[in-house]
């Protein structure tokens, strides 16, 4: 097995030494695993091998705009940006193959603070009764008005839309919205919160359907849910007054298999 690996990791190298490597495989990368392993192994156990290794593909966006999400800054008192977008998820077959590409994992890095005051001093310094949060939508273009387009670019949806409006601009699919992290209460030291989904539900966490929020605990629908042509938004959320949402940086990977 060793030489195996070794031959598959000088192969790959070679392969990529002339191209932009971001850290993550090339759709070319997993052909060239996917034909070494051929020599050692059989087919049906390729593919195996190769999830079990999480040697995917990824789509990459990432942003460093410092925003200020104030809800008390609404008319609503509930702030919404859309902080980042993904690229729109890519088809589904693959051209001059039987193989298919599958979402399987979506990475969220956020680094941010709340206003650093306020809330129930019994929550301060943890993320009981936190009201400044990242939530996760999906921009399915097919369902939602022709008009409306987004770059990379953080956009303040609450300066042109309430809430209410914001459900319509992205229709479907239902529901559209699932939690992704909350701010420490009372904290304005900048943190880093590391967030991964899978299309497998979570053991031992809280779980909300209703929350609003967003749905807790229930990532690993909007893996299933996407399309290919989806793209998915990265929110940042305030609600209530003196309620903040203070992003410095942020980042999404999508993983898939092919």
């Amino acid at each position: 097995m060793g030489s195996t690996l070794s031959t598959l990791s000088s192969a790959l190298t070679k392969d990529s030494e002339s191209a932009e490597y971001n850290g993550n495989p090339s759709e070319r990368d997993v052909n060239a695993a996917r034909k070494i392993l051929l020599s050692f192994f059989p087919m049906e156990l390729i593919d195996l091998i190769l999830d079990f290794a999480e040697f995917w593909p990824c789509i990459r966006v990432e942003g460093n705009r410092q925003i200020e999400a104030s809800a008390s800054h609404t008319i609503s008192t509930e702030a919404t940006w859309m902080y980042l977008i993904s690229p729109p998820i890519p088809p589904r077959e693959i051209e001059g193959d039987s193989r298919q590409r599958r979402i399987r994992k979506i990475k969220f890095d956020m680094e941010s603070h709340d206003q650093g005051s306020g809330g129930r001093q019994e929550d301060w310094g943890t993320y009981n009764g936190s009201w400044s949060w990242f939530e996760a939508m999906i921009f399915r273009p097919s369902a939602s008005p022709c008009w409306l387009e987004f770059d990379s670019d953080p956009f303040n949806l609450s300066a042109d839309f309430n809430a209410n409006d914001v459900k319509e601009l992205f229709p479907e699919p239902k529901p559209n919205g699932w939690h992704v992290q909350s701010n420490i209460v009372a904290s304005d030291t900048p943190r880093i919160h590391c967030v991964s989904w899978t299309e497998f539900a979570a053991d031992d966490i809280h779980v909300d359907p209703t929350s609003q929020k967003g749905r807790e605990g229930l990532g690993h629908e909007l893996v299933r849910t996407l399309l290919p042509g989806d793209k998915v938004m990265l929110i940042a959320k305030a609600k209530f007054l003196g309620w903040k949402n203070h992003v410095f940086s942020a980042s999404m990977e999508l993983f898939y298999s092919v």
